[in-house]
């Protein structure tokens, strides 16, 4: 344009490059819900050209020149995955709401044509009309690695685990029953636990109660862990009748009631006789009729020479029929298997 008249027409300048004006590591994508405005990142371009356009004037007299300019370029929207592209704005511009989307899974031969692409064509000036392709090679999904124990540190949550070695060998403490433990492996930042079962394999190892002829799960089930009231010499209750005995006979060791009674009793009419009644009776017992004519000497012996025994489910009566001795000493042998 001439300030003083007579100059020549303007003259467009010509662009030859898009320049960047902001590069950003890591930018954040929005994520859209519905449908809103947004700004594009452009991630790659290549194929910048120029058209030189130009349009009469008045008359039929020279017109303006001008450019058109054309780019293939990609360019980042959102997160997720794009329903559809309405109006398109150059700044505050508006250029176009006839989009056209085309939502695609690309085939194992790798190549993709656009259904639409002559609206593409004439859409904003969108001049690339070529079919695109993606080469790909589907390794699968991988193989699950398998570690050993001493690939991973560990530590002991709960349970009587005592010690993990590093080779992920656990030592366990003695139990009264099996007991539930558990552990925890950790690997690159990764952890998580391992639940563990610790068997009672010894029945009779655990703590004071241990190797005294007693399952120790039947001490701490009425005496709790370590009580000295649990041991087997111990008379709880005051009965007179010790935990082993007790345990053996099927006992409550708790309750004084619970005791084992023998009684001998005369047969009517039968004078070289007699009956003996014991109880109670536990199941999985042996009970065995012992006697001996010497209370403080002599070994006792299984009786010979009995009927019965005769059984109320709860008592027991069996008659020596043999009882000719002016004294004779009786008792039970329980024993269990």
């Amino acid at each position: 344009m001439s300030i003083f008249g007579g100059g020549g027409g303007s003259k467009p300048t010509r662009l030859n490059e898009i320049r960047v004006n902001q590069s950003v590591l890591g930018y954040a994508l929005p994520v859209i819900m519905g449908r809103g405005r947004i700004q594009q990142s452009l991630i790659w371009q290549n194929g910048f050209t120029s058209k030189k356009e130009s349009a009469g004037g008045k008359g039929g007299g020279k017109g303006a020149t001008f450019y058109n300019y054309f780019v293939n370029c990609i360019a980042a929207l959102c997160n997720g995955v794009v329903k559809g592209i309405g109006d398109v704005w150059a700044g505050q511009s508006w250029l176009s709401n006839s989009a056209s989307t085309q939502a695609a899974t690309i085939p194992s031969a790798g190549i993709v044509t656009p259904d639409s692409a002559t609206m593409f064509a004439v859409d904003a000036g969108v001049g690339v009309l070529n079919s695109f392709s993606s080469s790909h090679n589907d390794l699968g999904a991988p193989s699950a690695t398998v570690l050993s124990g001493s690939d991973l540190g560990w530590n002991i949550v709960s349970g009587p685990i005592a010690s993990i070695s590093t080779s992920g060998v656990a030592t366990t403490g003695p139990v009264y029953a099996n007991t539930a433990a558990t552990v925890r492996g950790y690997y690159w930042g990764a952890s998580n636990t391992l639940a563990l079962l610790v068997l009672d394999s010894n029945p009779d190892n655990y703590g004071s109660y241990a190797g005294d002829g007693i399952p120790d799960s039947w001490q701490v089930q009425y005496f709790g862990t370590n009580n000295p009231e649990g041991v087997a010499t111990a008379d709880a209750d005051g009965t007179g009748q010790n935990n082993l005995f007790k345990y053996v006979a099927g006992l409550d060791p708790t309750n004084p009631a619970s005791i084992f009674v023998l009684k001998i009793a005369a047969v009517n009419g039968q004078p070289s006789q007699k009956n003996l009644l014991y109880n109670p009776i536990a199941g999985g017992r042996t009970y065995t009729v012992e006697f001996r004519t010497n209370l403080v000497s002599g070994n006792y012996a299984a009786l010979s020479g009995f009927s019965g025994p005769v059984t109320n489910v709860n008592q027991v009566t069996v008659t020596d029929q043999s009882a000719t001795n002016q004294t004779r000493f009786y008792r039970i042998d329980i024993s269990l298997p």
